[in-house]
């Protein structure tokens, strides 16, 4: 055989199989690509909307990654911390409603004794309580007021310390 009819058919043989090459590669760098966006990209994507989210004070955005690699639990244990985020949010709004009402009844507790307080002065002061034993009861009944409202006050200042830490919890 002459070789020289051989060299023609060999460069394009040659020719076809890089071409051949070239796609494969170009097809297995874009299946990669394709991998890393479904495993590594998006699941790193959907985390950083959760970040954003929670920085903005939306703690209900839940983060649903069902892979179990590395990047799926780490996207777990951000959405565990959610959570957990979440719960201490919800707590502290409860501590703080019940510390209001807690406050609104001590004043309203308050309000009774210092309104019983001005009646019997106002008694005393317009002349109701007019003999020795009257006037006694009336300022009797003022100084139990007070005492009630004293105990309230200390109540009351029992519970500021407690809510600012300067009274330590003793668990027994």
């Amino acid at each position: 055989t002459y070789v020289g009819e051989l060299i023609p058919q060999v460069k394009q043989l040659f020719g076809n199989v890089i071409l051949a090459m070239l796609i494969l590669l170009i097809l297995i760098a874009m299946l990669l690509a394709l991998w890393i966006y479904r495993t590594i990209l998006r699941p790193i994507g959907e985390l950083k909307k959760a970040t954003n989210e929670i920085k903005e004070g939306n703690l209900d955005y839940e983060l649903d990654i069902g892979e179990r690699d590395e990047i799926g639990r780490l996207c777990m244990d951000f959405e565990e911390m959610r959570q957990r985020l979440k719960d201490n949010a919800e707590e502290k709004l409860r501590y703080e409603q019940e510390n209001k009402e807690l406050i609104r009844n001590i004043s309203h507790d308050l309000k009774t004794p210092i309104t019983a307080i001005k009646g019997y002065v106002e008694g005393i002061m317009d002349g109701v309580a007019s003999s020795p034993e009257k006037a006694d009861k009336y300022i009797r009944t003022i100084y139990n007021k007070a005492n009630d409202m004293d105990k309230l006050i200390d109540e009351l200042t029992f519970y500021s310390k407690i809510d600012t830490n300067k009274i330590p919890y003793v668990f027994t």
